[in-house]
């Protein structure tokens, strides 16, 4: 007998427009005894069935739903039938192709598939493990993501933050095959990173796909240009920006590691005469510039600066003080591209933060687009918090 979990009356809602999320509060009762990682059904106060999904009681998520239908059974077949409509909408959109081979291939909820996510890199699948449930089904999904990418080597990519709450104890490592490193293309830019947790490997699974088509639009802004790459990680907006046709290119970053793996991208790609790296604290960096030194395109792609909403406030008054530094260094009639990882940060406020700091900075500036992540990293229309990438194209004057 499957546990079940039973909704409060007032919270059902939300879920029944399609929101994958059940919180602590929403929840009256439990019926059976769930342990973490178990298979439970939600269901309404009048006694419904919602659906079906992993139970999490250490978490202020206790159940994440992985099906509405509540008689669909979370097996083998399951997780390749939501792989292979991953994939197929991935194909849609055009992904992989000639120029990027690296991509993101499973985006937890936006693909049904909550707690787990999956980019793959060329022959490499790097598989992340969220929810106390998907590790507990870790073989089945290895072996879906296994015959369904074709992936001849699979990673597991520990992510502590997430998975401690969940009880998931990950050291991570190659997982099927074999593999010495992250071997793909993205925009026609040729990466070589090592595998994720060794010394010569990234963040997160590797890299960041969902900034791809922001990185493109940058390229064609900074055409015969020079470009400042702020909180640059391993270069993904410079290097674009140089192979793209940007006469010079500044890429600053904090992470010593990131600089190294950066610099080794620019000596193998031929690019020292155009493209340097400086590692240090972006403000003291920039304050450092001279101060007539101007950009044609300046790109601010700080790290999460607020994980829940207690941290907003003062997220936004660093963004502010982030954009009026970066704007201070924009050539008049040139660009400022702002960033914003932060899910808990909500577009009209980041915006807002993007215009104090231009008048800070004594700029102005027209507002040319708001974008977001890639088209391989969708959210259900019923979660929009899940969009948490903000990306500000200003002209500056």
């Amino acid at each position: 007998m499957t546990a079940g979990v039973h909704l409060r009356a007032g919270s059902v809602q939300p879920v029944w427009a399609g929101h994958p999320w059940v919180f602590a509060q929403a929840i009256e009762r439990l019926s059976g005894a769930p342990q973490a990682g178990d298979e439970v059904l939600l269901y309404d106060p009048r006694g419904n069935a919602l659906g079906r999904g992993y139970y999490s009681p250490g978490s202020a998520l206790p159940v994440r739903l992985l099906t509405r239908d509540p008689e669909e059974a979370l097996d083998g077949a399951f997780f390749r039938r939501r792989l292979t409509a991953a994939l197929a909408l991935r194909r849609a959109l055009g992904l992989p192709r000639a120029d990027t081979t690296g991509y993101r291939a499973v985006n937890a909820e936006g693909d049904g598939l909550a707690g787990l996510v999956v980019d793959v890199y060329g022959a490499v699948a790097c598989v992340q493990f969220l929810t106390a449930g998907m590790k507990a089904r870790e073989e089945l999904v290895l072996d879906a993501v296994s015959e369904v990418t074709g992936a001849t080597a699979v990673v597991e990519v520990p992510s502590g933050p997430a998975q401690r709450p969940e009880g998931i104890v990950s050291p991570g490592g190659l997982r099927r095959g074999a593999a010495e490193g992250l071997v793909f293309l993205e925009n026609g830019v040729p990466w070589a990173l090592g595998l994720p947790g060794t010394d010569e490997g990234g963040q997160k699974t590797g890299y960041y796909f969902d900034q791809r088509d922001n990185r493109a639009r940058v390229a064609s802004l900074a055409r015969g240009g020079r470009v400042l790459d702020a909180f640059s990680y391993v270069g993904g907006f410079g290097l674009t920006a140089a192979l793209g046709g940007a006469r010079e290119v500044l890429c600053v970053d904090s992470g010593a590691r990131a600089v190294e793996v950066g610099q080794r991208r620019v000596e193998a790609l031929e690019l020292t005469d155009r493209v340097r790296f400086t590692r240090g604290d972006v403000f003291k960096v920039l304050e450092a510039l001279d101060r007539e030194d101007r950009y044609d395109v300046v790109v601010l792609d700080p790290p999460k600066l607020a994980r829940s909403a207690r941290e907003v406030p003062r997220a936004l008054e660093r963004y502010r003080a982030t954009v009026g530094a970066g704007a201070r260094r924009v050539a008049s009639g040139g660009w400022l591209v702002a960033c914003s990882c932060s899910g808990s940060v909500d577009a009209v406020a980041f915006q807002r933060a993007v215009a104090s700091g231009l008048r800070d900075a004594g700029r102005e500036g027209s507002l040319v687009s708001l974008s977001g992540a890639g088209g391989d990293h969708p959210v259900p229309v019923a979660f929009p918090e899940a969009a948490y990438l903000k990306c500000a194209t200003v002209r500056v004057w």
